[in-house]
């Protein structure tokens, strides 16, 4: 485990080319754009995100097996990640310290418990970087069944065995999950 700064940038760099650019040449920046966007291409994607990982504006805990990322999670102050942040407004609901809006992992390394490896990794990042209220968008899967790439914002289930709770509902699907984290 480790987080994803400069001298991870090329592990980093090198899994997402591998998946494409992840997601249509997302490159992990949707967030960091206040109307989750991004800057519209994949290449102005990868400047973006470097730029914000070289100026230690972007976080996220990677998970690696042996000396290749497997996978990380996205987390930030909402200053850094305020993309998607409308309902906090329209619910009249408290801004949370800190954010976790996805993950990614391998497509070979999918429902292996990657992404619970990465949650553990960003709340002990979270409790050494001072702690907080942390907020999380998981969905709630009923039971159906959802193809693991469709899953970019973990499972409700797999929050709560962290010791999130829901706080609201997003639709028929997704929540807003909390954990308060002590510091360290």
């Amino acid at each position: 485990m480790r987080e994803l700064g400069p001298k991870a940038w090329p592990d980093f760099e090198r899994i997402v080319k591998k998946h494409n650019g992840v997601w249509g040449g997302c490159w992990c920046v949707t967030f960091h754009d206040s109307a989750g966007k991004g800057t519209g291409t994949a290449a102005g994607n990868k400047t973006l995100k470097k730029k914000l990982v070289m100026a230690h504006q972007s976080h996220s805990a990677l998970v690696y097996e042996g000396n290749q990322v497997v996978g990380w999670c996205l987390f930030g102050h909402p200053t850094e990640i305020p993309g998607r942040m409308s309902a906090y407004g329209r619910l009249k609901l408290a801004q949370p310290d800190w954010r976790i809006p996805c993950f990614f992992v391998d497509k070979e390394r999918r429902r292996e418990g990657v992404a619970e490896a990465a949650l553990q990794g960003v709340l002990r990042m979270i409790a050494k970087k001072g702690g907080g209220t942390v907020d999380a968008y998981p969905i709630n899967v009923h039971g159906k069944p959802y193809g693991s790439s469709f899953l970019w914002g973990g499972t409700s289930t797999m929050f709560a065995r962290a010791g999130f709770h829901p706080v609201v509902k997003l639709g028929t699907s997704k929540l807003v999950m909390r954990k308060v984290v002590r510091g360290r």
